[in-house]
């Protein structure tokens, strides 16, 4: 199940998990993923949560690139909770990290959590121009053809 909209000129569609395939570029965005917020929560001594959030996250993430067989991906900041966030992953779902990204166009924005992965493949922005469509992480009520994430996932 998906939601096909307009925008600008472009059909986008909207998916069931939150993310936004985009068909003519084989361009899937997502937004948000907070990667490893269970481990920055117990590093800085917080609430502790059960240490799952990461894998369904990275589980969804290939289910949704798998079923639409993105070539391109964006993400659209905050892809991990904090800068340190992407050294705390656990080796296995780094790798799996990895392997979803090789071979895509992998875009990284910069978030407000993160100023992006710095130490991981892919290319990093503040913002990405694909086909007349900005893409960043906070919106810019000036911008009229733009893709944005930090509010996560709604339409207006």
């Amino acid at each position: 199940m998906h939601h096909p909209f307009a925008l600008h000129t472009h059909t986008l569609h909207a998916l069931p998990s939150g993310a936004l395939y985009w068909p003519a570029q084989g361009l899937l965005c997502v937004s948000d993923l907070h990667l490893g917020k269970s481990e920055r929560l117990a590093r800085r001594g917080g609430r502790l949560l059960p240490p799952y959030e990461t894998r369904d996250t990275l589980s969804r993430l290939d289910d949704d690139i798998t079923a639409t067989a993105a070539r391109r991906v964006i993400c659209l900041g905050d892809s991990f909770d904090d800068s340190a966030a992407l050294d705390g992953l656990n080796e296995a779902d780094r790798l799996w990290l990895l392997q979803m990204m090789a071979g895509r166009d992998w875009v990284w924005i910069t978030g407000n959590h993160d100023a992006g992965p710095l130490n991981i493949a892919g290319t990093h922005r503040a913002e990405a121009q694909v086909a007349g469509l900005t893409f960043r992480h906070i919106a810019d009520p000036l911008t009229m053809s733009e893709v944005s994430g930090h509010y996560h996932p709604k339409a207006r």
